[in-house]
């Protein structure tokens, strides 16, 4: 759901959190009042950490995260919804021939089969997390699973859903003290209430996973809550089998998480493709790091409920100016949980807008937008959403949004959520639907840890499970639904020629991905990766081609996003600015078609030609160049 004036998610949140701020000099967001029931009773320690990433193992920058909906609808061996354990082990050698290195899946947790949400089973309506569901099978099944997965070269990253349980589960009745509340109509663990037994038992079942079933580490659903005790479960598993912590929203917290599952995505859950990552990937990155970028503000007033915009491109009567990368005030990242968030500042520089013409009169709110998707705000109005700082008097302020925190950067081609209530019933809800512009070039071949949905590396036709609601409660039309969790793969289109094509495509990327490390690697996310647009001419419109570069070799990718057309390309190559020019002659190698090899002089490279085919068809939508100085 969205409010028609910001397009703020969940706006019925509001009544958490409603402040109202006389003047904004040195305001950092800090509540001035709030019920006592929305209040926690007591706060961990934060957990800090001022140098350096989270002491993520050696493999995570080398991740290729593939999520696997659900166990049940990964495969079908005794019809919808049948999968299991077992009948998954069994498709472990085609996930190791495609070459991801990550799988992000169900718990083993006992689940509620009754289809809460969007009528169909899921990882979410957890009943007792400590509990085996003997619907995917038993515990020796699941630790066959993860070991095979081991010896293929494949890390198990197991879902957890943090915030509470299905209201009947019997943890309500025998530990009463340990939940508080409620969201997505279950019942909330009262995390902030000092229950030493409820931190000590979510320790132990989440140490389990990784002592006794091998599990690689978590991604964890809709927030971290309480740092400390995932920090315990962490140092639990550091000397024998070190593990990886990633949530839904949010940065990385030093020593506790690695990075987080919506940094960068291609489509939103309403099906709204970002423009930028898909046509300008440089684009991305110098907005990501201030250098470019549009950013609309919208101010609400405390005393009328007025609402003023302006925007970068000079819409509106507010007048604003992005300054850059500037001062560090704020942090994208939070510092304890309760239903507000501290701007505090991190470490590492913030984005500076400065604001003009703003009335000289007390500020309810403002709301941030950028054109990825990003959304900043002084209030919480919906989950995961940062803050913001604000300095100085009207009628001219200054804001500091972060975009940069700890760890590693992410990009999701796709995941679960996309297809969400709302999602046009005609429309499939994966990203790529076949388009290896999209899969390489805006994903795979970028800086950031890739992961994307099961079946869409053969551009899987979107199958809802016969009993699959387009609405997230009440079961309504079932089989029709277009969440993305819900489907099921039907794995004889890899038959196909279609969709085997799709598949080695696919496969080739991850293949040139992981060969070229060594060029293709991710930085930590605070870092400016070697990334830069490369000057070309085009006889139809093309998306930026970029070039990344390390020491003495440079990958240079152009993609064609047509699917009617070739694209013949004229391209630029600056040796100069990324240092490899003033060399007699030049290796270039075709990575995309053939591995052929040429050799260039450096006149010739700064008039390089190409052909990308058009997309959708094998071999189409992408090219790949490796070049290197002869020796």
């Amino acid at each position: 759901m969205t409010n028609d004036f910001t397009g703020s998610p969940n706006p019925g949140r509001r009544d958490f959190l409603k402040t109202a701020v006389s003047g904004c000099a040195g305001l950092m967001a800090t509540p001035l009042s709030a019920s006592a029931e929305a209040m926690p009773r007591a706060l961990p320690e934060a957990t800090t950490s001022s140098t350096g990433d989270p002491p993520s193992p050696s493999w995570t920058k080398d991740l290729i995260i593939y999520e696997c909906g659900t166990t049940k609808g990964f495969t079908s061996p005794n019809g919808p919804g049948s999968g299991t354990f077992e009948s998954m082990t069994a498709k472990l050698p085609y996930l190791q021939e495609l070459g991801i290195t990550g799988i992000w899946m169900d718990p083993a947790s006992l689940q509620d089969s009754h289809g809460f949400f969007y009528n169909s089973w899921d990882r979410y309506q957890v009943i007792e997390p400590d509990k085996f569901d003997p619907s995917l099978g038993t515990e020796e099944q699941y630790r066959t699973l993860i070991d095979e997965a081991h010896r293929r070269g494949i890390k198990i990253l197991p879902d957890v859903k943090t915030h509470g349980v299905m209201g009947y589960s019997p943890l309500v009745k025998q530990h009463p003290n340990w939940f508080r509340g409620s969201h997505w109509r279950m019942t909330d663990y009262d995390w902030y209430g000092g229950h030493t037994d409820l931190d000590d038992w979510w320790v132990k079942v989440w140490t389990d996973y990784v002592t006794k079933y091998h599990a690689d580490g978590f991604r964890l659903d809709v927030d971290l809550f309480r740092p400390d005790l995932w920090k315990r479960i962490r140092q639990n598993a550091a000397a024998g089998h070190p593990i990886i912590i990633f949530e839904e929203e949010n940065s990385a917290i030093p020593g506790v998480t690695d990075f987080y599952q919506r940094d960068s995505y291609l489509l939103d859950d309403t099906g709204v493709l970002n423009k930028v990552m898909a046509q300008d990937m440089p684009g991305f990155y110098d907005r990501r790091f201030g250098r470019v970028g549009h950013y609309r503000v919208v101010i609400t007033y405390a005393d009328d409920g007025s609402r003023v915009g302006g925007s970068t491109d000079g819409q509106g009567p507010l007048r604003v100016h992005l300054d850059g990368l500037t001062a560090d005030k704020t942090s994208r990242r939070r510092h304890d949980r309760s239903w507000y968030e501290q701007a505090i500042p991190d470490g590492i520089p913030d984005v500076q807008l400065t604001v003009e013409n703003v009335a000289s009169k007390p500020i309810e709110n403002i709301l941030v937008h950028d054109d990825m998707f990003g959304l900043w705000q002084l209030h919480i109005l919906g989950e995961g959403s940062p803050l913001l700082a604000v300095e100085g008097e009207p009628p001219t302020i200054e804001l500091y949004l972060a975009t940069l925190g700890y760890g590693w950067p992410e990009i999701a081609l796709s995941c679960h959520d996309q297809g969400w209530e709302g999602f046009p019933l005609d429309k499939s809800p994966y990203t790529a639907q076949g388009s290896r512009s999209l899969f390489g070039y805006s994903c795979l071949f970028a800086p950031g840890i890739p992961i994307f949905f099961s079946g869409e590396e053969f551009n899987a036709t979107f199958r809802p499970l016969p009993w699959l609601s387009p609405y997230q409660y009440g079961g309504k039309d079932p089989g029709k639904g277009t969440w993305l969790y819900g489907c099921m793969l039907n794995w004889d289109e890899l038959n196909e020629p279609e969709h085997r094509a799709m598949f080695e495509d696919v496969k080739k990327m991850i293949a040139i991905r992981k060969r070229e490390a060594g060029v293709l690697y991710v930085p930590p996310e605070k870092e400016m990766p070697n990334l830069m647009a490369v000057p070309f001419q085009a006889d139809i419109k093309v998306p930026k081609p970029y070039i990344r570069w390390h020491e003495r070799s440079a990958i240079m990718v152009a993609a064609n996003r047509d699917t009617a057309h070739d694209a013949n390309l004229q391209l630029q190559i600056p040796l100069q600015e990324i240092g490899l020019a003033g060399h007699a002659s030049y290796r270039v190698t075709d990575l995309w078609l053939g591995e052929e090899t040429k050799a260039y002089h450096e006149k010739e490279l700064a008039a390089f030609t190409c052909t990308v085919r058009r997309d959708k068809t094998p071999g189409g939508g992408l090219r790949v160049f490796k070049i290197e100085p002869n020796p």
